[in-house]
């Protein structure tokens, strides 16, 4: 059935609103009084009320004319609304839907009844008081109320689709409920319907009996396009709210089938269906009517049809004419800037005819917000003054030099306000290059005005022109070719953007194919000309041709090049490479030289003329990049191209089906994707031929199959669904069914626990077996609900949702938390999700998490969760320690090591804010988390901590800086010394922040201390000490000879520091090798003097005495300084040379091959054990003289010394000879030195010879035997024997 309308010329809108002025909304179904009230007059009349064929005036004005072969939907006559009363609906066009006969305030009934005579009395006055009608005003009863409904026989079914006869249905009815229904006949079939009881069970009544008597009836109800959400709601919460208490079913377009034939803006007007009976469809159109009239009220609106042209003579000078039109209507109005820079230029029409002015094709349009009425009226005014401009604007146009287009209107010229302002006209300039056409439109007096304005301003800039070819005349691609591809380049390097700012000038680049053309300068100042043709002159003089080169490259593989090879090519030659935008045509790819950058360095485009040199390097660059882009191209497959014919209507599902292609192939494996452009139904593929030819089948494949399922789109596949899934099914937003309608290629609808499919078998097929699927899954679903600690739940859901996420993936099941609850959209829901989104969702409690998912999942990610939950309790003690703000740098440390150190010894989680505070006092609050334990451990310590601090003073002493040094001490020893004997820290670190002083760079002499006040008091008392202490020492010196220093220092400086403790001083010995013998004493007088003559004892002490002992025999008495240190350890006595050389020590040759061929191992014990090697050797030497031993100690240590020193050379006078004893066998080794070396011992005491056994016998070392000869020789002999010896008993 269609709306009856009328053809209204106007906007959308206004074609609505004449609609509901010509069929406003009207009441048939009435108020009746109370049956058990009848007046006397009444009494007489018939039982059953007659159908009147008159009415009053006022009654008639109110009835309709209808055409009776068509439908008015509007009518409420044809779809009536069970008791609203005639006065409602008069004075709103939302009526209530039910209504009584109960009465007023004064006992009256308010709307008209049906009286004895069958006659319909009159509404009555607001008043209350009716129109005499020779009978007593009807009563009504409390809880006793009579609603009545009419029906047409065209909304009553026929008797043969009737299960049974309406009067048997009356009666059935009448059974079951509370409230009794009579019926009474009417003219032309009409139907009477009166139900007598309480007010919901008569409804109820009644609207049972229309649902099982009524015809279904299919009604558009019209609406603005901007109330379709509201209709919907949020996630189809209102639209299933009035499905549920209509009983009518109530389907919207969808956004993309309304999309075609719509404005985008609140003025549209869309169709929403509703399928029902004659009571359900009425009250759902009146719920649809009102829900779109409060949501309404206020649109915007886009005027898309006025060209924009228009727009400065509609908006007016400074933007009166808006302002004016806002002012009137109490609308917005936004009038958008003209543009004066257009693609196209104007067409002068033909001679008497008016321009034509085209709609703007962007979304650049007038827009006017407000009241829908003062938006008509706003909208109708200026469709007035456009039309009024279309008589009225004329056009005119002229040839200016396209260079000075920018003087006339711009940056550089004046603004397109100010030239409307002085002219009434408006000026549209070409953007295409080339194109030096200026178009002037206005009215017919103002036109010439705008022309001589424009022309004005162009003639009033300078010209001239730069011959590029002229620098370099010689190009190998000529001049023509040379001049395009260095304003490329400099346009790609905005060299050429950057002078046009830097000189205030325009620079056109013009280009003809194999014609020179010189760039054209344009500037309001000749110099600034000069200036810039200046600087350009080094900059071309800087690229000459041969540094310049082009290659010839498919259009394909730009886009490749440019994202791929560039990059390798700047960085590996040096290169920068030019590749051509799709608006420069078909031209070849420039290389330019510009040597090696580094990214951190923007690159500077050179002005100096090349070297010879340079040119050369030029030349490489430029052949090694080409031969690289060659050798990629030609790696590459040959470009092919094919073409496919595809209706309009599958080119969007190509499109998926190629992107879906390509993005599992091609680009999965790193090629080149085929590129696919649409004209018309022409659809071209271009790229490699393999990838060419494979997708394009597939496509012809994929639109074939598309052109055999259109066939059976029309193949519809119902089955049951479980209601309570129908959410799942959605989703939200309608998100899941969106997703397997495309999934399928079927369209898929939820009504009611059933499913319906529509589209070709097969997929239908396919898409019933996953919904199928998906039912049986969520069927296996278990919900829990865990009651777990709102601030636990952060921790729980981890940073970014990480631990949520990660169950939910490992377990397959929907975890939720509970959020702040928030006011929905209605604009959040889509006409899909309208059917099942109806139901609100349980309000989930602050402490509430829900798992949803399979059973086993969701047990397992519950048992988790409460794991986590359990730990976290046990871990999640806190507490919070408030401490002043500037205390933090000492808590945190340097780098945070103090704060680490604190978290590894307690466990603790410690979090200190990151926000601070300006004030003085600012207190700061730390956070310890963790272990009961662990709080209470981390607590104590920072609480003692801050005890300390706050008990923290800090006070200054004033201290001459020549004093510092001696105040730290060396390696500030007597620094810590200080700051330990006064109860400060040990920790070197804090020792630091105790005491500070002035830096070396700084003045003053101010030392700081920071601690305890009783800590501060006693460090400065110290400092005060030991300055009043270094101030009355003296200096002095005493004479120590060179050589005794090293005695007053002892080993690592011992002897030094134990007489400076001893003896209260400091000491200064002279660097050695100074030559100086002057040792600074320094000290408190009495301890210098004391230090003087403990000094000077101990040099008289070690005066020592000198001994000659032979040059040849001092390494036998040495014995390699093993005698030396005996002397010192024995008897105290140190010996030395007084600086003479001592001599070289014989080196007798020691290894087995000094003595040629080596003893050979054999099987044979005794040949074994003779088998050796055996070289005697004289140590004596025969070096003549003596050398000094000067001994130095007490006297009768000295003398001790003396004898050992004369037994010893006795010893070495007969010791003469050393002998050298190689065994075959190192292992036989062993056999010499004995158990604990009791054999090697023995042998030394019977031979008396020193014997020494090497360690390593590996390395060949021979076993030193050193004595007189015939000791060596018994030795040896007694060694051999041990070897015998120890082989024989290894062999028993």
């Amino acid at each position: 059935m269609a709306t009856e309308t009328n053809n209204v010329e106007g906007s959308a809108a206004a074609r609505l609103l004449q609609q509901h002025a010509e069929n406003p909304l009207r009441v048939t179904v009435e108020d009746v009084p109370d049956e058990d009230l009848k007046s006397p007059s009444a009494a007489d009349a018939p039982e059953k009320s007659s159908w009147g064929q008159t009415v009053s005036t006022k009654a008639a004005g109110k009835q309709p004319a209808r055409d009776s072969g068509s439908l008015d939907t509007q009518s409420h006559e044809a779809f009536p609304e069970l008791g609203v009363p005639k006065a409602a609906a008069s004075k709103s066009n939302i009526s209530p839907i039910w209504g009584g006969a109960k009465g007023g305030a004064n006992g009256k009934a308010n709307g008209t009844s049906w009286s004895a005579n069958g006659t319909p009395r009159t509404s009555t006055p607001a008043s209350g008081v009716s129109t005499p009608t020779g009978v007593p005003p009807s009563m009504s009863i409390p809880g006793r109320n009579v609603e009545a409904v009419v029906l047409e026989q065209q909304y009553i079914l026929p008797r043969n689709q009737l299960k049974r006869p309406i009067p048997d249905i009356v009666k059935d009815i009448n059974r079951k409920s509370r409230a009794v229904i009579s019926m009474v006949p009417g003219p032309n079939g009409h139907l009477k319907f009166e139900a007598t009881g309480p007010q919901d069970k008569a409804q109820q009544a009644l609207r049972d009996l229309v649902q099982q008597i009524g015809s279904k009836t299919t009604v558009r109800v019209p609406i603005p396009q901007s109330a379709r959400a509201h209709i919907i709601g949020k996630q189809g919460s209102t639209i299933k709210s009035i499905q549920e208490k209509s009983g009518a079913k109530i389907q919207l377009p969808k956004v993309d089938e309304s999309a075609g034939n719509v404005d985008d803006d609140d003025d549209a007007i869309i169709d929403v269906i509703v399928e029902g009976n004659a009571i359900s469809a009425a009250v759902a159109r009146n719920e649809i009517n009102k829900i779109a009239g409060e949501r309404s009220a206020n649109v915007n609106t886009k005027l898309k049809s006025i060209p924009i042209e228009f727009y400065p003579f509609i908006a007016g000078p400074n933007n009166r004419l808006a302002s004016a039109l806002e002012a009137e209507h109490g609308v917005q109005v936004r009038v958008p800037p003209h543009q004066p820079w257009s693609a196209s230029v104007p067409q002068v029409p033909a001679a008497g005819q008016r321009p034509a002015f085209a709609a703007p094709s962007n979304d650049n349009y007038i827009q006017l917000a407000g009241e829908r009425a003062a938006v008509q009226s706003a909208r109708a005014a200026i469709e007035r003054q456009v039309q009024e401009l279309q008589n009225q604007l004329l056009l005119d146009q002229v040839e200016i030099r396209q260079g000075t287009h920018q003087f006339i209107i711009g940056d550089r010229g004046i603004p397109n306000e100010d030239f409307f302002a002085d002219t009434n006209c408006v000026v549209v300039l070409p953007s295409t290059p080339g194109v030096d056409t200026v178009t002037v439109i206005g009215r017919a007096d103002d036109v010439n005005a705008g022309l001589e304005k424009a022309m004005d301003l162009a003639t009033q800039v300078h010209t001239s022109v730069f011959d590029v070819a002229r620098h370099h005349r010689i190009a190998s691609g000529g001049a023509p070719a040379y001049s395009r591809d260095i304003s490329r380049y400099l346009r790609q390097r905005k060299e050429i953007e950057r002078l046009e700012k830097l000189y205030q000038i325009h620079i056109n680049t013009p280009f003809s194919e194999g014609i020179v053309s010189p760039w054209e300068l344009y500037a309001r100042e000749g110099k600034n000309a000069l200036k810039a043709q200046k600087e350009m002159s080094s900059i071309i003089n800087s690229h000459p041709p041969s540094r310049l080169a082009t290659v010839p490259v498919d259009p394909f593989f730009h886009s490749y090049l440019r994202s791929d090879v560039r990059p390798t090519v700047q960085n590996d030659f040096g290169v920068n490479l030019i590749v051509p935008d799709a608006t420069e045509g078909d031209i070849p790819v420039l290389l330019v030289y510009e040597g090696a950058t580094t990214p951190e360095e923007a690159y500077q485009v050179p002005q100096k003329a090349p070297t010879a040199a340079e040119l050369a390097q030029f030349q490489r660059g430029l052949s090694d990049a080409r031969k690289h882009i060659l050798e990629i191209l030609n790696h590459q497959e040959q470009v092919s191209t094919e073409t496919l014919e595809v209706p309009v209507k599958y080119q969007e599902k190509l499109r998926r089906f190629i992107k879906k292609e390509q993005d599992a192939t091609t680009r999965a494996a790193g090629d080149i994707p085929v590129r696919v452009s649409v004209r018309g139904t022409t659809v071209t593929f271009r790229g490699p031929a393999s990838s060419v030819e494979s997708l394009s089948k597939k496509a012809a494949v994929f639109v074939e199959q598309e052109k055999e399922d259109e066939k059976e789109r029309g193949f519809i596949l119902k089955f049951d669904f479980p209601q309570k899934f129908a959410n799942h099914l959605i989703g939200k937003g309608g998100s899941h069914i969106n997703e397997l309608r495309e999934k399928f290629d079927v369209d898929i609808q939820v009504q009611n626990g059933e499913v319906e499919l529509k589209g070709p078998k097969a997929k239908s097929d396919r898409a019933k077996a996953h919904i199928a699927s998906l039912a049986r899954q969520w069927a296996d679903e278990t919900n829990h609900t865990l009651k777990i600690e709102p601030k636990y739940h952060r921790e729980l859901i981890g940073a970014q949702g990480s631990q949520i996420h990660r169950l939910q993936n490992r377990y397959g099941v929907h975890i939720n938390f509970p959020k702040t609850a928030k006011p929905g959209k209605d604009d959040e829901s889509v006409a899909d999700a309208a059917s099942e989104a109806g139901k609100p969702r349980k309000q989930q409690g602050p402490d509430e998490v829900t798992i949803r998912g399979p059973k086993k999942g969701a047990d397992e990610a519950r048992d988790e969760i409460y794991s986590l939950y359990q730990y976290l309790k046990d871990n999640s003690f806190t507490a919070s320690v408030g401490v002043q703000q500037k205390q933090l740098p000492s808590l945190i440390g340097s780098g945070g090591a103090g704060m680490d150190e604190l978290r590894q010894t307690t466990g603790a989680k410690i979090d200190i804010p990151n926000d601070r505070n300006e004030a003085p006092g600012a207190i700061v609050e730390i956070l310890i988390k963790g272990t009961k334990a662990q709080v209470a451990a981390a607590k104590k310590i920072i609480e003692e901590k801050k005890a300390v601090f706050d008990e923290t003073v800090t006070k200054t002493v004033e201290v001459d800086r020549k004093w510092h040094k001696n105040l730290i001490g060396p390696g500030g020893s007597t620094l810590r010394d200080i700051v330990i004997k006064a109860g400060g820290p040990e920790d070197r670190r804090l020792q630091a922040r105790t005491i500070q002083f002035p830096k070396q760079d700084t003045d003053g002499n101010s030392i700081r201390i920071e601690g305890r006040h009783d800590v501060v008091d006693k460090i400065i008392a110290s400092i005060n000490a030991v300055v009043s202490e270094r101030a009355s020492q003296v200096t002095d010196t005493v004479e120590v000879p060179v050589e005794k220093h090293r005695s007053l220092i002892g080993r690592g400086g011992e002897a030094k520091r134990q007489l400076e403790s001893q003896l209260g001083v400091s000491i200064d010995i002279p660097r050695q090798g100074s030559g100086l013998t002057a040792v600074k004493l320094v000290g408190q007088p009495a301890n210098v003097e004391k230090a003087k003559e403990h000094i000077s004892s101990i040099i008289k002490e070690q005066q020592g005495e000198t001994i000659q002992v032979p040059l040849k025999y001092h390494h036998a008495i040495s014995d390699n300084g093993q005698f030396f240190r005996k002397l010192r350890n024995e008897h105290k006595v140190t010996v030395d040379h007084a600086g003479h050389a001592v001599p070289s020590k014989p080196k007798p040759s020691t290894t087995r091959a000094s003595n040629g061929a080596l003893p050979l191992i054999t099987d044979d014990v005794e040949a074994a054990a003779d088998a050796h090697s055996w070289t005697i050797v004289d140590t004596a030497s025969t070096e003549d003289g003596e050398i000094p031993w000067v001994l130095k100690g007490n006297t009768d240590n000295i003398e001790k010394a003396k004898r050992a020193i004369t037994a010893a050379l006795d010893q070495a006078q007969k010791n003469s000879t050393i002998g050298y004893l190689i065994l075959p066998d190192p292992s036989t080794y062993r056999h010499v030195i004995g158990q604990g070396g009791s054999k090697v011992n023995s042998i030394r005491k019977q031979s008396g010879c020193k014997i020494n056994v090497p360690r390593d016998q590996a390395r060949d070392e021979a076993i030193e035997i050193l004595g007189s000869k015939e000791g060596c020789e018994k030795a040896k002999e007694l060694i051999l024997q041990a070897v015998r010896d120890g082989q024989a008993g290894r062999r028993e």
